[in-house]
């Protein structure tokens, strides 16, 4: 159960990425590092809003958990997969240089972070543990995208990485939504 949910909170983080391909270090040196901080803060704290609205409401579909898991993660496979193209576009890359931008960005792209939250309620893991391991995969995942240069070749990178992300979450869906 932990190596699922470790990858799909590896998907969830490489959420990130697009936004983080904006911040490059180069030109804003020292505020793509409070930039960042935004992004891992932001994907928190909508993960934790979520786990929280799903432990007050969740617990009415314990009848029906698995068809619940397994549309919920399905939904945010396909939204990952159908971003992806997106992404490859440099649509969801933004060119950060406002404090205000960058809070926004954080938080549209965690919305599929937040209905995670809510769904893990329904599975057997401690909700500490999930947030440290997002907390993990998100740092690394927004350092290295301000590391990365917003050209075509890392836009693709970064597609590919959604995509494999979206792949995941549909086959934890099926996985933990049938089967377990």
């Amino acid at each position: 159960m932990k190596v699922i949910t470790t990858l799909m909170l590896l998907a969830l983080a490489i959420q990130v990425l697009p936004v983080a391909l904006g911040m490059n270090y180069r030109k804003l040196k020292a505020r793509s590092f409070a930039f960042a901080f935004s992004l891992i803060l932001g994907q928190l704290l909508l993960f934790q809003l979520g786990y929280w609205l799903g432990d007050q409401f969740l617990y009415l579909v314990k009848g029906f958990k698995g068809t619940v898991i397994f549309i919920g993660f399905s939904l945010i496979g396909i939204r990952m997969i159908m971003d992806a193209f997106h992404v490859r576009k440099g649509e969801r890359t933004y060119v950060m240089g406002n404090p205000l931008t960058v809070i926004l960005a954080s938080f549209a792209q965690a919305i599929n972070t937040f209905l995670a939250g809510m769904l893990f309620t329904l599975l057997p893991v401690d909700n500490e543990f999930l947030l440290m391991v997002l907390l993990i995969f998100t740092v690394i995942v927004s350092g290295a995208g301000i590391m990365m240069n917003p050209e075509k070749t890392e836009r693709a990178l970064a597609s590919l990485l959604f995509s494999l992300g979206g792949i995941v979450m549909l086959f934890a869906a099926v996985y933990l939504g049938f089967i377990i």
